[in-house]
């Protein structure tokens, strides 16, 4: 099993997908090259080759579990100072390296793993399973939101998204709420500042009491806090004139129970009153990001049945909190079905330089979904 599941994350990591421009249907078309014909499977064309992929696997019932992995991965912008290739997937001591082996190629193919062992072994499912392979996570979620939009997973009852989680079970996700500021003033000359209104200025003030509406000292047990960042930000022409506009870029991640509504109605709200306390300023907020926090029971029958199947495999159990936006994000929200983030790798490997990820986590993660489906 060593050398398929080798075989099958090189191919998948040969392929280029970094986001922009994805590519994902090279992929797509790599996927379907590793299973029989008379599969049953569905193509979801985005245009300019990208696409996502839903396969199907019919059980004796008509309750389905779900599996979904996305196949697009980050760019590589400094390709020349990885140890390997960033493309080859080179392995050494039992890690494969490459961009995308961890996140997530390396849960995609134990995806294709566990679809390869109940198709080639003849052997039919419990429940029916469906597998579902989405472009554009790592930007904007179009895949996932393509096929929930055509109604394609709301049939699904649970779903387990194999994401890096160093094979612990994550049972909840940080919120991600990115906001562009646009603030626009009114220029002067720099010895005369009172005749203007200092973008940067307002800006700063702006995004200061925006923050301090949030309760960032709330800590969550698996999560920490909620964090707010300055990631970007512009403005000014020259020393000596009061700048006219400024923009800036905040990165808000929440945890369950900080409501993204809630923020952006204070957002809102602050801007008027600035406004208002400040004729002829004017204040854009733009949303570029919107991915509420997430969160499972552990109570909950679909986590119990997990650990189930893992002390039945002798793993240890643990849970975990994922602190970066999936999938699930797009999905749970619309359809409120159980969910688990589980699957191989570190999630340190993350967007990292030199990105890697243990071929036996690979295997253990499927021998675990085969499992859990087998007995479920």
């Amino acid at each position: 099993m060593k050398k398929r599941t080798e075989n099958i994350l090189r191919k998948l990591v040969n392929v280029n997908t970094t986001n922009p421009p994805g590519n994902e249907m090279d992929v797509v078309k790599t996927i379907l090259s590793f299973f029989p014909k008379g599969i049953d499977y569905e193509i979801i064309d985005h245009g300019n080759n990208r696409g996502s992929l839903l396969l199907e696997i019919k059980g004796k019932d008509e309750e389905k579990i779900g599996f979904m992995g996305h196949i697009d991965t980050v760019p590589v912008s400094d390709e020349s100072s990885w140890i390997y290739p960033p493309f080859d997937g080179v392995v050494e001591d039992g890690y494969m390296y490459g961009r995308g082996t961890s996140d997530m190629k390396g849960g995609v193919t134990a995806m294709i793993l566990t679809a390869l062992y109940f198709i080639e072994n003849n052997i039919t499912p419990p429940h029916t399973l469906k597998f579902v392979f989405t472009a554009d996570e790592e930007s904007g979620g179009m895949g996932v939101q393509a096929l929930r939009d055509k109604g394609d997973l709301k049939d699904i009852s649970k779903v387990f998204i194999p994401e890096p989680t160093d094979e612990e079970i994550g049972t909840c996700e940080k919120g991600a709420l990115w906001l562009n500021i646009l603030v626009a003033g009114k220029s002067s000359h720099g010895s005369k500042p009172e005749l203007g209104i200092n973008a940067i200025e307002k800006l700063y003030e702006y995004i200061y009491r925006l923050r301090d509406t949030m309760d960032l000292d709330k800590s969550h047990p698996l999560l920490g806090k909620s964090s707010f960042a300055i990631t970007l930000i512009k403005g000014g022409v020259k020393t000596n004139i009061t700048p006219e506009n400024a923009e800036a870029s905040v990165d808000i991640r929440t945890i369950p129970g900080l409501d993204h509504n809630t923020i952006l109605e204070d957002a809102n709200i602050i801007g008027k009153s600035m406004e208002e306390e400040n004729p002829g300023l004017s204040i854009d907020i733009q949303v570029e990001n919107n991915r509420p926090p997430l969160t499972m029971d552990e109570e909950d029958r679909f986590i119990k049945e997990i650990v189930s199947a893992y002390e039945k495999l002798s793993y240890p159990v643990k849970f975990k909190g994922i602190n970066f936006y999936t999938d699930a994000s797009q999905l749970i929200p619309f359809h409120n079905i159980p969910f688990v983030l589980l699957g191989p790798g570190e999630e340190n490997m993350c967007h990292q330089k030199n990105e890697r990820i243990k071929l036996e986590s690979i295997i253990r993660m499927t021998k675990f979904y085969i499992s859990y489906i087998k007995n479920s």
